[in-house]
């Protein structure tokens, strides 16, 4: 975190609220956008953000120093999600065994970035994507377009960072076995269809 948000977030912990306000602003965009890859649920999504930011308050002069407070929110809200989710299914009349079922889901629509794509380059991307596990999905989405390195990447999804290696590489793999000769490339945040398969120069 630069020194500028170091002094924000010491702000917000001595009880500031226009820095509680910043930090907010800052970050909700993100923090919906992933909320929503996980619960597929505008109002749990939300929700969970409220929540979550209310717990940080009440509880703003416990909390430590954060070294980079874009991946600490990200992990915050993932569990604010999984708890909520629960929460969720503990007052309605699901099956018990319904848990599996509303776990993490990361749809192929989140990879497209479709002025980028013909028609039928999108169909290829999205078959490909489908055939991977919900995991391998987040930890592809979290380091192509929210840019997480994979240490964070790991702490985000409470996983060893060679796990989150072996996640991404195993999904790579998979989606150049799926759409030879082309392969996905994440590049600054987007995806785009490349002749030349240099993929495993980013996992370097």
């Amino acid at each position: 975190m630069s020194s500028s948000n170091a002094s924000l977030w010491d702000d917000f912990r001595a009880g500031s609220e226009q820095a509680f306000e910043r930090i907010f602003l800052a970050y909700y965009d993100g923090l919906y956008s992933y909320g929503m890859r996980l619960s597929r649920d505008e109002e749990l999504t939300k929700d969970a953000i409220q929540n979550l930011f209310q717990r940080l308050w009440q509880r703003r002069s416990q909390l430590g120093a954060v070294a980079v407070l874009k991946p600490y929110l990200f992990k915050a809200l993932r569990h604010q999600v999984t708890d909520d989710l629960t929460a969720a299914q503990r007052h309605s009349q699901l099956p018990a065994d319904y848990e599996a079922e509303f776990k993490i889901q990361y749809s192929p629509e989140d990879f497209l970035v479709a002025q980028q794509l013909s028609g039928e380059r999108q169909e290829q991307l999205m078959t490909a994507i489908s055939q991977l596990n919900n995991r391998q999905r987040e930890a592809l989405h979290l380091k192509f377009f929210d840019g997480f390195a994979y240490d964070r990447i790991a702490d985000i999804m409470a996983l060893h960072p060679q796990s989150v290696r072996n996640l991404i590489h195993q999904a790579i793999t998979r989606l150049r076995q799926a759409l030879p000769p082309l392969a996905v490339v994440g590049l600054a945040g987007q995806w785009a269809f490349a002749h030349k398969l240099e993929i495993l120069k980013l996992f370097l």
